[in-house]
């Protein structure tokens, strides 16, 4: 998920909700009119990354502040700015959604976990879904009426885009390591049939403890990784889906160390 994005969309979300327009500290307009404001940073991201320009943003406080407009025709012409501004946010959005699609299909799951991906797959289509009933939305609403489409979108990225979004970065990341525990087991067979040859003929106990350290690291590296699994398909928080990835990882990383230790014993007991 590019996290630069979903934090301009969720600031321009923020923005439009509250019915706001960006601050005079970086787009050097006034900020009559204004409820709310966001930082330089986030607002120079959120232009970036969304394709809405400073001067998009400003085109509301300049029917705002033009003395020249009927309050009818100002109250017409901000409509007319804020529904394409959330529009494009919208869009911006489905951007968002797209890229994870994209990333999700491409990636190679095993067999235990496709229907996972499937379910992954159609809470993505919902998302899409959404994001689309939002815009149509726009069509027949005031400017109280973009207000509450902009809450609405923002409450359910809270709640559901974005820790989907990083469900399925957790998925994809998970699977992507799946070639790593296949090598690791062929690399731990390979070593177990070589320490057994060894030991046949000299028995060594330092060799012993260091294939059982490396057996038990490897041991503790698969248990962690069936349960990154079961979180996933449990729809536990992202973020312990996310701590359980990173220590199936340490543990595989403790399993090599453990092949280096034996690989240093078995130099020292083989003839040079």
């Amino acid at each position: 998920m590019n996290y630069l994005k979903t934090i301009a969309v969720s600031a321009f979300f923020t923005l439009f909700a509250a019915g706001a327009v960006f601050a005079s500290g970086f787009l050097g307009m006034p900020v009559a009119h204004a409820d709310a404001a966001v930082p330089a940073t986030t607002a120079t991201i959120a232009a970036d990354e969304c394709g809405v320009t400073q001067a998009d943003v400003a085109q509301i406080a300049t029917v705002q502040n033009d003395p020249t407009l009927a309050y009818a025709d100002e109250i017409k012409q901000e409509l007319a700015v804020r529904k394409l501004l959330v529009g494009e946010t919208i869009d911006c959005a489905q951007q968002e959604v797209q890229a994870l699609q994209t990333s999700l299909a491409s990636t190679s799951a095993p067999s235990s976990a496709q229907q996972l991906q499937s379910q992954l797959e159609g809470d993505l289509n919902e998302a899409t879904g959404f994001y689309n009933n939002e815009l149509a939305k726009l069509d027949v609403v005031g400017i109280a009426g973009t207000k509450q489409i902009a809450q609405e979108v923002l409450t359910w990225r809270a709640g559901t885009f974005l820790p989907l979004g990083e469900n399925v970065n957790n998925f994809i990341l998970w699977a992507q390591n799946q070639d790593l525990f296949s090598t690791a087991q062929t690399r731990m067979a390979q070593t177990q049939r070589a320490v057994s040859f060894i030991e046949s003929a000299t028995p060594n106990p330092a060799l012993q403890t260091a294939l059982a350290s490396a057996q038990s690291s490897f041991d503790d590296a698969e248990t962690e990784n069936t349960a990154v699994e079961a979180a996933l398909t449990q729809n536990l928080s992202p973020d312990q889906t996310l701590g359980l990835i990173k220590q199936s990882l340490s543990s595989l990383s403790d399993t090599y160390k453990g092949f280096s230790n034996v690989s240093t014993i078995v130099s020292g007991i083989l003839p040079q």
